[in-house]
């Protein structure tokens, strides 16, 4: 069977995990689309701020809630749905926001919080936040329980370690008793400098007073100050959400192309899941030339001569020169993919082809899903 459309079957979760510009949103939609033509209840989740995917939807826009696809645009391509297709986009400040809604003690303790300005600058620029947000609404989702499959599209592979220590580091930061002893004064004093035996941190608050001023350390303090009560909060549910990323329920899905970069990133991603106990599903191979028959090869001196010769030889000498350059790159394909190999077994792989036109639209989406769930393991007619 198909290892994706095994994976359509059987889970309720699907991260998709690769490098940059591999296709990893288009495979992300694809599987959602999968879903939602075999009756599921499906959603796609991209954390990427552009609009690939709701131009490959056909939708204007995404926002921070799921969005239904028109079934008209599946009609259209000649498709019959017998679930629905949802896709988002993760606002990461709004998703904060929420979180510290729900986690405060009380609503005039989280409206303090979402006012202070030491939170507005770091709700969307701190590092390892983006990434913490996203599994914060994966799992938001899931417990919604409106779903039957949701899928979400991660930040590139390196950036993967972001995203599986992003709790960790994220609870962590907001635990900081480092940061939080120094800013006691703040914390204690209302922004005045507290006569204290601790020397270090009187010195630390004098150097820093000069360098960002007393009022980011006062927000700061406040931040921290407003925080008390919510660290238990942040961290079980950091825990429940690695609980669902390493159960039965979830599958990883590596997307990677042939390039040798690509395929070291996806090695290294495939590691790391195995290191983390993390459920590997199946790898995409995306934009995969095509091999046409054997070849021509031709002694170079051989090539020149038809290059010199009448009309019919010299335009058969550049053919000859063109298809010898494809076929080089499609043995240098095929030699990263044999190592790629001799590391993930290739029954777990889906090829997908280099097509003629890219998923910028809908039509463009169903023509790639059509190469990753073909039934064979072996690309459909129609790749270029």
């Amino acid at each position: 069977m198909n290892p994706i459309a095994e994976i359509v079957e059987h889970k309720e979760v699907v991260v998709c995990a690769g490098s940059g510009g591999v296709g990893k949103t288009t495979v992300a939609a694809s599987i959602a689309l999968r879903a939602a033509l075999e009756g599921k209840r499906a959603a796609v989740l991209t954390i990427d701020p552009a609009r690939r995917l709701a131009s490959s939807l056909g939708l204007k826009e995404l926002t921070n809630k799921p969005t239904k696809v028109n079934r008209r645009k599946f009609t259209s391509a000649g498709l019959a749905p017998a679930g629905e297709l949802h896709a988002m986009m993760l606002d990461t400040k709004t998703t904060f926001d929420e979180i510290v809604m729900q986690y405060a003690p009380s609503r005039e303790q989280a409206e303090r919080i979402i006012a202070n300005r030491f939170y507005r600058n770091i709700s969307s620029t701190l590092s390892g936040t983006q990434e913490y947000m996203a599994m914060e609404k994966l799992y938001e989702l899931y417990v919604d329980g409106r779903y039957d499959l949701i899928v979400i599209d991660t930040p590139p592979t390196r950036n993967a370690l972001d995203f599986l220590d992003s709790p960790r580091r994220l609870t962590s930061f907001l635990e900081s008793r480092m940061l939080r002893w120094f800013l006691i004064p703040y914390m204690k004093a209302g922004g005045g400098m507290m006569r204290i035996a601790n020397v270090a941190a009187a010195t630390f608050l004098r150097f820093a007073k000069r360098i960002v001023g007393s009022e980011v350390l006062l927000d700061t303090a406040e931040f921290f100050a407003n925080l008390e009560g919510m660290y238990d909060g942040f961290k079980q549910r950091a825990g429940e959400v690695a609980a669902l990323l390493r159960s039965d329920a979830t599958s990883f899905v590596v997307v990677t192309s042939p390039a040798a970069e690509s395929v070291n990133e996806a090695l290294f991603f495939g590691a790391r899941l195995n290191e983390s106990g993390l459920p590997f599903g199946a790898l995409v191979v995306n934009r995969v030339h095509p091999k046409y028959g054997d070849g021509v090869r031709l002694k170079p001196r051989r090539l020149a001569k038809l290059a010199q010769g009448g009309e019919d030889a010299r335009g058969l000498a550049t053919l000859l020169a063109v298809e010898e350059s494809f076929m080089r790159v499609v043995r240098l394909e095929e030699a990263n993919l044999d190592a790629l190999a001799r590391k993930i077994p290739r029954h777990r792989w889906v090829r997908v082809p280099y097509l003629e036109r890219e998923a910028v639209d809908f039509p463009g989406l169903v023509a790639v899903a059509a190469q990753i769930f073909a039934e064979d393991g072996s690309p459909h007619p129609g790749g270029g």
